[in-house]
């Protein structure tokens, strides 16, 4: 893409290049994550501003991969403990989930 300097993008365009729906690409603009140009309803991107998006997200961990980051997988699974206890005492775990907003008393 980078032999196109000043060169634009449609919306279209862009999705394609970036493998993204289009929807996407559109609330990329508005929230101004991705700079474009607005002429009448239509949404232009320069290329130089779509390459550097991608390679900006290429560097960034994706939303899954902060998913698997997390210190505790299942956090509630200790206090409603349904999963360990084979559902046998669901009672149990009920009133250990409700005794932990109520600070464990």
């Amino acid at each position: 893409m980078s032999d196109h300097l000043g060169e634009t993008l449609t919306v279209a365009e862009t999705a394609k290049a970036l493998a993204r729906s289009t929807e996407q690409v559109r609330r990329y603009l508005r929230e101004g994550t991705l700079p474009g140009r607005r002429v009448g309803g239509q949404w232009f991107i320069e290329v130089a501003a779509v390459e550097a998006f991608a390679r900006q997200r290429r560097g960034s961990p994706d939303f899954a991969q902060c998913l698997r980051q997390t210190v505790h997988p299942d956090p509630l699974g200790d206090v409603i403990a349904i999963g360990a206890s084979g559902g046998g005492d669901i009672a149990a775990g009920r009133v250990a989930y409700l005794q932990s907003f109520a600070g464990g008393h």
